[in-house]
């Protein structure tokens, strides 16, 4: 049996190598490449800029839509300019706080503040003051009046009415150097009128009565739970006739009229373009454009005339103001279209919309 031994090397050696001779295992499966570390960093870094970069050019665009709705083109170019003006609706003391979500009513410091801005501006020389109001508060009106007054001393100032310019929009337009009007424009009703709302009987119908402790018999004149005694009434006509009479001097002085005149129109009653113009009340019948036409001739401006829109504070709070606008007007627009569909609509019926 020994034959089969192998005698090629020592039997001590054979069996060393015997016992460190690995038991066989499965095969071992290659080694990948080394992963990568990310790096978080830069990926936040260049998702920052790129969020940059994306609201800056949104608002840059807003900021062209909303420049060029305000005339902001026109304020860029350089030379001699219009001024524009606007006093839209109902004018009130103050300024615009509030009001710039449904177009309402014009403040008159807002609007003594652009008339400063214009007599400040040496590009511009002249100025277009573009009056589409029912008029409003007699102070406020008084207010912007003599601004106007001051600014025509150093500046042509040039009135265009809209719609309507009566009564306080009637007085306010008064000192311009000249007037136009549409032909079908409402201006005129010159004079003063105060009124309250009395449900007195009604109070007495349903057993409610007012108490009220005051200083003077007159602390409560015009109240609405009791009625007006007759020297209530006296007085707060009076009052009215004081304030009617500035009124129609002020119309008289600015207009180169006599007083005497200047009553016999000024009953309250209204006047197209047509009348007012035969009347003495207005200069001249044309549009806006007439208007600016006019006072760049007065303002020495050769050539067609550049027109700069006058907002009132500072260029981000006109910014933002104009902003704010806008999407009122859509909101505004919006619903307006949504209550018209629902008018119209006469019955529930299936819709693709």
């Amino acid at each position: 049996m020994d034959e089969y031994r192998d005698y090629s090397q020592p039997s001590g050696e054979q069996n060393l190598s015997e016992q460190t001779q690995p038991a066989p295992t499965e095969q071992a499966t290659p080694a990948g490449p080394p992963r990568r570390r990310t790096n978080w960093g830069l990926i936040i870094g260049i998702a920052v800029v790129v969020f940059v970069v994306l609201i800056g050019g949104f608002f840059l665009a807003i900021m062209f839509a909303l420049f060029g709705a305000m005339g902001a083109s026109a304020e860029l170019t350089v030379g001699p300019r219009v001024g524009v003006i606007t006093i839209s609706g109902p004018i009130t003391a103050g300024d615009d706080a509030g009001a710039w979500l449904f177009g309402g009513s014009r403040g008159a410091r807002a609007t003594m503040s652009q008339l400063r801005r214009a007599a400040e501006d040496e590009s511009v020389k002249a100025v277009v003051l573009r009056i589409n109001s029912p008029g409003g508060s007699a102070a406020a009106s008084q207010a912007i009046y003599k601004e106007i007054q001051r600014l025509t001393k150093h500046k042509p100032v040039v009135v265009s009415m809209g719609d309507v310019a009566a009564s306080g929009g009637y007085y306010v337009a008064c000192p311009a150097d000249v007037i136009f009007a549409n032909p079908a424009t409402i201006t005129g009703s010159i004079g003063v009128i105060f009124e309250t709302l009395n449900f007195y009987e009604l109070m007495q119908k349903y057993g409610l009565q007012s108490e009220v402790i005051k200083s003077g018999k007159y602390k409560d004149t015009g109240s609405p739970v009791r009625p007006m005694r007759p020297d209530e009434r006296e007085l707060l006509q009076k009052m009215l006739m004081g304030v009617y009479d500035q009124f129609v001097h002020d119309v008289a002085q600015a207009r180169g009229m006599d007083e005497a005149k200047v009553k016999k129109l000024a009953d309250g009653r209204i006047y197209t373009g047509e009348q007012a113009l035969a009347a003495g009340l207005i200069d001249r019948l044309g549009n806006f454009y007439d208007a600016v036409d006019e006072a760049a001739k007065l303002g020495g401006i050769k050539g067609r005339p550049k027109l700069k829109q006058l907002e009132a504070g500072s260029p981000w709070s006109r910014f933002f103001s104009a902003m704010t606008q806008t999407v009122a007007n859509q909101i505004k627009s919006d619903l307006m279209s949504e209550l018209s569909h629902s008018l119209t609509t006469s019955q529930p019926q299936p819709q693709y919309r």
